[in-house]
């Protein structure tokens, strides 16, 4: 059982029951605007089991709303206050504390709607409920998107991938986000507040406005669907389905883009299907130039410990990988020390967005101070499912099944107990 339904009927003191009563008051003083959405699947199963995104940090401000109302509870009295406006309301942090209005209603808020539960915060719907909890640091507020696992995967699959793609790459990449979700969950959770952010920083999540029927069926014919693979020991265990748009003709392998151990499932493999399929100015990028400059400037501001080379006047490529993509540079410094850096590493320094030099495979031309990146190809790191592939395969007739397999080398398929019945 949740702890914010254990503590629900602790009795309030007087002056809370007035504060929160005003707070209803409010509440029900302003609209939503969205049509009503589909039931929440997954709603009763243990919270656990859930995901727990990032959506927002640093807030100052925001609005949030429901279709349908909401149950509010202050997560360390227990207090909750319900009400079934589905007018906005404006939350705002000041002196430490969340308000609404004049009225503060604590340092951690629980947002609950009430069935479809879905909410809205800064008119964006997602589903599941809504934590607004103050920051580490007491500079702002946090909001944390609870919800269970398969309704998270209705938001993320509609925004990594094109909902009109084959139905058996749609599945392939549903099944990759379920793995992927559960590995980041497991192995980074434990030790913070959030699971997943709403970004590429994890994996995109769009919540309701990425999801549609077909992604919402391409989730419950896979619900449970997982991949694991051997790990050093022999045992079979949830590994990181890493996916990227598309490869550039040939995957790598993880620990030349990540580092770390060899991972069984994810050594790399040739690509036949995704120059067909991605944008050609997205396999074939434009050469961008840069200034030795702007290179050590922004490989400094990301890596501070490269401060003991002064300044970054050169580099070299140290170790190429397949399709000649660029796995170790070594940086020289101003002063004549050294240092190496991961290639993926060094591309993401250099250009943040990963827009413009959009993989780890190019050239490099350098003319006095001016760096020419060139010949590019892919996009993205390159690791796992090329999605570009996928689609490529499935057009050919290729089951999810078959996709898997091919991109994430004696892999198993397993199921786990979910919240929909395939």
């Amino acid at each position: 059982m949740s702890i914010y339904k254990q503590s629900i009927y602790r009795p309030p003191a007087f002056r809370n029951v007035v504060l929160w009563a005003c707070v209803v008051c409010i509440l029900t003083m302003a609209g939503c605007r969205h049509r009503p959405a589909e039931p929440t699947p997954g709603i009763d199963s243990p919270e656990q089991t859930w995901v727990r995104v990032l959506l927002f940090g640093n807030l100052r401000e925001c609005t949030v709303a429901s279709i349908s109302g909401f149950e509010v509870q202050d997560a360390n009295s227990g207090i909750v206050a319900d009400f079934r406006s589905d007018e906005p309301f404006a939350v705002r942090f000041s002196e430490g504390m969340l308000f609404v209005g004049e009225h503060r209603i604590g340092c951690d808020v629980v947002m609950r709607p009430h069935e479809p539960h879905v909410f809205e915060i800064d008119d964006v719907p997602y589903r599941g409920y809504l934590q607004l909890r103050v920051d580490e640091n007491g500079q702002g507020f946090v909001a944390v998107n609870h919800v269970p696992l398969e309704s998270y995967l209705f938001g993320v699959i509609g925004a990594e991938m094109q909902s009109y793609w084959e139905p058996e790459a749609l599945k392939a990449q549903a099944i990759s986000s379920r793995t992927y979700c559960l590995y980041i969950k497991d192995r980074f959770g434990r030790n913070r507040t959030w699971d997943m952010t709403r970004s590429e920083s994890t994996q995109m999540y769009g919540g309701l406005k990425a999801e549609n029927a077909t992604i919402r069926q391409i989730v419950t014919d896979t619900s449970g669907q997982i991949l694991t693979c051997p790990n050093t020991e022999g045992r079979e265990v949830i590994f990181p389905t890493f996916y990227s748009s598309s490869c550039g003709g040939h995957t790598e392998a993880a620990e030349n883009i990540f580092g770390g151990e060899q991972i069984a499932s994810l050594r790399g493999v040739e690509c036949r299907y995704c120059a067909d399929v991605a944008k050609r100015s997205h396999y074939y990028w434009k050469p961008v130039k840069m200034t030795m400059q702007q290179i050590s400037e922004r490989l400094l501001k990301r890596y501070p410990t490269l401060e003991k080379l002064e300044a970054i006047t050169g580099f070299e490529v140290t170790k190429l990988g397949r399709k000649s993509r660029i796995v170790r540079v070594k940086l020289i410094g101003k002063n004549g020390k050294t240092d190496t850096i991961r290639g993926e590493d060094f591309r993401l320094s250099i250009d943040p967005t990963g827009r413009k030099i959009r993989s780890a495979i190019f050239g490099i031309e350098k003319k006095g101070n001016i760096v020419t990146f060139q010949n590019g190809l892919g996009f993205g790191h390159g690791v796992g499912l090329c999605q570009c592939g996928a689609q490529g395969m499935g057009r050919k007739g290729k089951t999810y099944e078959e996709i898997l397999d091919y991109y994430f080398l004696g892999s198993k398929r397993v199921t786990i107990e979910t919240s929909i019945e395939p």
